[in-house]
């Protein structure tokens, strides 16, 4: 079953608020209020860090001329806690 999307607050670690639209995963049984921000952007640097430790051992192996990358991450909740999807 198909849940739509849904726009919450959350709060970035400066205070500013921003409004994301979050793909609810799994049971939603759970309301937000502010949501903070920091636990996407620790799964968003540990996503990145891992992507740039695999690309440089192929830069190293590969030596190419010019490697780019592009990432898609989307935001979702389960059980009431923002979590990041790699897409």
């Amino acid at each position: 079953m198909n849940l739509p999307s849904k726009v919450i607050a959350v709060e970035l670690t400066d205070g500013t608020i921003i409004k994301v639209e979050v793909t609810p995963i799994g049971e939603q049984k759970v309301s937000f209020g502010n949501a903070s921000f920091s636990n996407i952007a620790n799964s968003i640097k540990s996503i990145v860090g891992e992507v740039a430790t695999s690309l440089q051992g192929i830069s190293e192996d590969v030596k190419p001329d010019k490697l780019g990358v592009k990432l898609g991450v989307e935001i979702a909740s389960e059980s009431g806690q923002l979590t990041a999807l790699l897409v």
